[in-house]
């Protein structure tokens, strides 16, 4: 590894070798000169680029020749009917360009040249055809290399003044093309030079835009990005855990694939011009509350990857954090007060001395090494109403010092009953004696739950109960009550209906290392388990969807006059998110009931007017099926289908 001067970490290539992490008020990216000669290539790229708007004014100028001796227009009248349609064109691609223009672009440019090549006729209409494909195909490719020559350019120089990219950019193409002292060529000259000026011009659009992020054309700063970190300070790979890079500048530094577990970026600049792809930094809004962690109060940041963030002291109060990963994550001193944590995967992470007064934990999952040292919480909520949080606890009064830790120790107390023949209805099997057993027995918390694969048709099933629970009586209600509903489905004709050979008790949820304390809503990353997140169980799972399916049905019936901005129909939208969870393999019942619930909340919405409608309660909806689609695969249907609808459902609801 070579030695970085304290301060100075500019063009350095950093191995995993790290003796010394502390980064503090370090300059990153390039050496002087190098930059200057990086700024320098990207100036030169710019300035040759102009050469394609130079091109594409002079095909413009050949459609208004061929024009001009075909139709008796005035000059003036002609030269507003090329460039008129022509802006609207340079306006229209700089909100649209994709990546796979390119394949079209080849396409008409070879038709293109061969119509003017190879075609010899005198037909007027084939020629101007012929133009104007060839004006797109360069038009298109003058936006796209001047926009990503601006990009680098601004991108490697940081500082360097867009209005001068510009105007050095504009210069040089007036420069190329010259100025002619024949008075009949001077409106062709007049044409060239408003489209030059006109495509650079929609090229910088672009350029800012990619900059800026706009997803269009991130693609284009990925480049302008990946061409100017060349030579930069690299991370590469290298294991950051516990890095200060604390009041730093780190520009052009690739930080792909290292490991920031706990590393801190407090006031860090210069990071959207990293590559940062594989890291928790590559999302901007997360990016944001690790160099800014006093500013993420009332933020978003449902389903976002938080694993290992360093959020010291961070202010989260009132964030939104549902489905977030923080899985090993140090919130020390952290300001977490009213916010949602629901959903939230918090395993291994560090709450000393946190705020956690007024926070929703529904269904957060935390294991033993989650701690909750001195935190100070007054009042936790176990559940998300629609208009806010619901159950607190204590029940009555405050949480007195260290009672907090000690409920979320007595938390994690569990029955453990093994289960055979779960492949036969088990599921609702399960819940129906969870059921009946909690009419009958105190201190069942049917939202914590979990079941443990243990061998083919054989499972471990850990319910939550209080500690002043009777469990062997529990234990014998559920098993007892599990094996007479298997019987009465008639799934197997030799299932005993006293199974008491067949169950094992165990009442120390110690005696499995594999669960030892790490049952809080379920532990989502144990490997080989199924965890049920919070619902109330019915004496069948799936007809609690069947009666949910029908309400949904009911309500979408009443929303056939409501149209969105698109003309698409509410009702619509909301069936194809109906039919999409109900289709969903990689949803568990639980999920698609909740899933279910959301989209049954927007329908009774979507019914009333605008005035009328809650807003809180369509974003909460919005908001727990955004933090559903963060937990499962890229194969969900209703990712999928949500990703689709997202936006157009967004403005139609008023968010």
């Amino acid at each position: 590894m070579k030695k970085s001067n304290s301060n100075n970490i500019r063009s350095i290539y950093f191995t995993n070798n790290l003796e010394n992490k502390d980064f503090v008020n370090s300059q990153g990216g390039h050496q002087r000169i190098r930059k200057i000669l990086v700024v320098g290539t990207g100036i030169f790229g710019t300035i040759l680029s102009t050469t394609i708007p130079l091109l594409s004014g002079i095909s413009l100028s050949m459609i208004f020749e061929t024009l001009s001796d075909e139709y008796y227009f005035g000059k003036i009248e002609l030269g507003l009917i090329i460039l008129v349609p022509y802006i609207f064109f340079l306006y229209l691609a700089a909100n649209g360009i994709k990546i796979n223009t390119f394949i079209v672009i080849a396409f008409i440019f070879c038709i293109a040249i061969v119509l003017i090549n190879v075609i010899k006729t005198s037909n007027t209409r084939i020629e101007l055809l012929a133009l104007i494909g060839l004006v797109i195909v360069i038009a298109y490719l003058g936006i796209i290399m001047i926009g990503s020559a601006i990009s680098f350019t601004s991108v490697a120089g940081e500082t360097i003044s867009d209005f001068l990219i510009l105007s050095t950019t504009i210069l040089a193409a007036i420069a190329v093309t010259g100025k002619t002292d024949d008075p009949q060529q001077e409106q062709k000259e007049i044409i060239i030079y408003i489209s030059e000026i006109a495509t650079i011009l929609t090229g910088y659009i672009v350029a800012r835009k990619a900059i800026r992020g706009s997803p269009q054309f991130a693609w284009i700063k990925k480049i302008a990005v990946f061409l100017s970190a060349t030579g930069g300070t690299s991370f590469y790979g290298v294991d950051l855990t516990n890095a200060c890079f604390d009041n730093s500048h780190l520009p052009h530094t690739d930080f792909r694939k290292a490991t920031l577990t706990g590393a801190s970026f407090k006031n860090v600049t210069g990071l959207e011009l990293s590559r940062l792809q594989d890291t928790i930094l590559e999302d901007p809004h997360v990016r944001k509350l690790l160099t800014n962690p006093e500013d993420g109060a009332g933020k978003d940041y449902t389903g976002a990857n938080l694993s290992g963030a360093n959020l010291k002291g961070a202010n989260l109060a009132g964030a939104i954090l549902i489905g977030a990963k923080l899985n090993g994550a140090d919130l020390t001193d952290a300001n977490l007060e009213g916010a949602n944590l629901s959903k939230a995967q918090l395993l291994d992470v560090d709450f000393s001395r946190a705020n956690l007064t007024e926070t929703c934990i529904e269904d957060w999952s935390i294991n033993s090494r989650t701690c909750f040292k001195n935190v100070d919480c007054k009042r936790i909520y176990i559940k998300q109403g629609k208009h806010g949080f619901l159950e607190p606890k204590p029940d009555s009064g405050e949480f007195q010092d260290r009672e907090f830790e000690k409920w979320i120790d007595e938390l994690q107390e569990t029955v453990d009953v093994l289960l055979h023949d779960f492949d036969f209805g088990g599921w609702q099997a399960l819940g129906t004696a969870l059921d009946k057993t909690a009419n009958k027995y105190q201190g069942i918390n049917k939202s914590r739950w979990k079941i443990e694969q243990k061998d083919k048709n054989v499972v471990l099933a850990q319910i939550g109960v209080s500690p002043t629970a009777d469990k062997p009586a529990i234990h014998q209600s559920i098993t007892n009550n599990y094996y007479n509903e298997l019987s009465i489905q008639g799934n197997k004709a030799n299932i005993l209906l006293n199974p008491s050979e067949k169950v094992e008790i165990m009442d120390n949820k110690n005696e499995n290392p594999t669960v030892s304390g790490d049952l809080v809503s379920g532990d989502k990353t144990t490997s080989g388990d199924v965890h049920l997140s919070d619902v109330k169980l019915t004496n069948s799972g799936s007809m609690a969807l069947v009666n949910l399916n029908g309400q949904i049905n009911n309500t979408i019936q009443q929303l056939q006059d409501i149209k969105t901005e698109k003309g698409e129909d509410l009702a619509t939208i909301l069936t194809a998110l109906q039919e999409s969870i109900n289709g969903d393999s990689v949803l568990s019942e639980a999920q698609k009931k909740e899933a279910l619930e959301a989209v049954e909340t927007i329908a009774e919405e979507g019914k009333k007017t605008s005035g009328e409608r809650v807003r809180k309660l369509c974003s909460m909806a919005l908001n727990a099926l955004k933090g559903l689609t963060a937990a499962v695969t890229d194969t969900s249907k209703l990712a999928t289908t949500l990703k689709t609808y997202l936006p157009t459902l967004t403005a139609l609801l008023g968010l």
